[in-house]
């Protein structure tokens, strides 16, 4: 059976607490966030998603033969340049490996993730890595400026020892209203209509679930989705694992990275519901597995890589976004 054999994360080591936004703007506008991780001047959603991917591969007992790499990004580097191929010289010696890139929604590191367990499952005996990363960034005085750095990788295949899918779920919704990014633009833009286009996706999914009890719910979602998200998904009683008051906006990191905090904590046997939200939504089912016992000796839960970090004044925090720095457009 096909499924997740290892798991690992990554966040950046600087951290900016909501208070550094009261004492410069006199408010948050980001309810709910209590603080957030954010990139240095030298971190981007590659080298968080090469790092995660170490990770995994280490907890994996060292074998690091993989036959695909699926990356889903909604801010890679290059607008085009593979970042997948960096990932692949990063990680590995040999170059036979099928790359692909997922881009344009919050949706595309889980869909990157049930896109390497299709992949395995469709040729025998294969591997794949799945990376979801991500650095979402918009201008520093808008409400919705709260983006940051963060990273899951999953190796996958026949070892299915972690977790197993038990069901891929998907509904698509156009959308335009929150959170978009214009071609050839390095910031998000929000037009601030609020029409519940995400609760919308989440009740449109809800109503295509064929599951019994869920445990879990691993959502990448603000404050105000989460507090509706377990009634319209159908599962009012399940756990959220809630990462974004937290970390801050995740971006395409956030579905798998709440999906690697819920399996640090889940039993074997338990339904845990992953789901990503942006322009509809996409959810796999996962079971937790009996090797997840194991696997937890090693590597670093990600409640404790969030407690981490060493946190900043917001001077700095502009500094290292170089929005203060003419030599980087910051200041037009």
């Amino acid at each position: 059976m096909v499924g997740i054999e290892s798991y690992g994360t990554a966040l950046p080591a600087l951290r900016l607490p909501a208070a550094a936004y009261v004492a410069a703007w006199g408010s948050c506008g980001a309810r709910g966030l209590k603080r957030k991780a954010f990139c240095a001047y030298d971190e981007d959603a590659v080298t968080l998603g090469v790092e995660a991917a170490r990770r995994a591969l280490a907890r994996a007992g060292g074998e690091d033969r993989v036959d695909a790499i699926f990356f889903g990004c909604t801010t890679p580097p290059y607008d085009e340049k593979p970042s997948a191929a960096t990932l692949a010289t990063a990680l590995f010696e040999a170059n036979a490996l099928r790359v692909t890139e997922i881009s344009g929604s919050p949706q595309a590191g889980l869909q990157a993730l049930i896109s390497a367990l299709e992949f395995a499952a469709a040729n025998r005996g294969s591997r794949a890595l799945a990376v979801a990363a991500d650095a979402p960034s918009a201008p520093p005085d808008a409400p919705y400026e709260h983006g940051l750095g963060a990273a899951a990788a999953f190796v996958v295949g026949p070892g299915a020892a972690v977790a197993t899918l038990a069901a891929g779920f998907a509904v698509t919704r156009e959308t335009f209203g929150a959170r978009f990014r214009r071609h050839g633009r390095s910031e998000m833009t929000d037009l601030e209509l609020r029409t519940r286009d995400s609760l919308a996706a989440l009740q449109a999914l809800g109503r295509t679930l064929e599951l019994p009890k869920v445990k879990r719910i691993a959502l990448g979602a603000d404050a105000g989705l989460m507090r509706g998200a377990g009634r319209a998904l159908g599962f009012a009683d399940a756990i959220l694992d809630d990462q974004w008051s937290r970390v801050g906006d995740a971006g395409a990191a956030s579905a798998t990275l709440a999906l690697a905090a819920a399996l640090d904590v889940s039993r074997a046997g338990e339904i845990i519901l992953c789901v990503a939200v942006g322009a509809g939504a996409t959810a796999g089912a996962f079971t937790a597995g009996k090797g997840l016992a194991r696997l937890r000796r090693t590597g670093t839960k990600v409640a404790d890589q969030i407690d981490a970090g060493r946190e900043v004044d917001y001077v700095s925090y502009l500094k290292h976004r170089r929005v203060l720095s003419s030599r980087f457009g910051g200041t037009g």
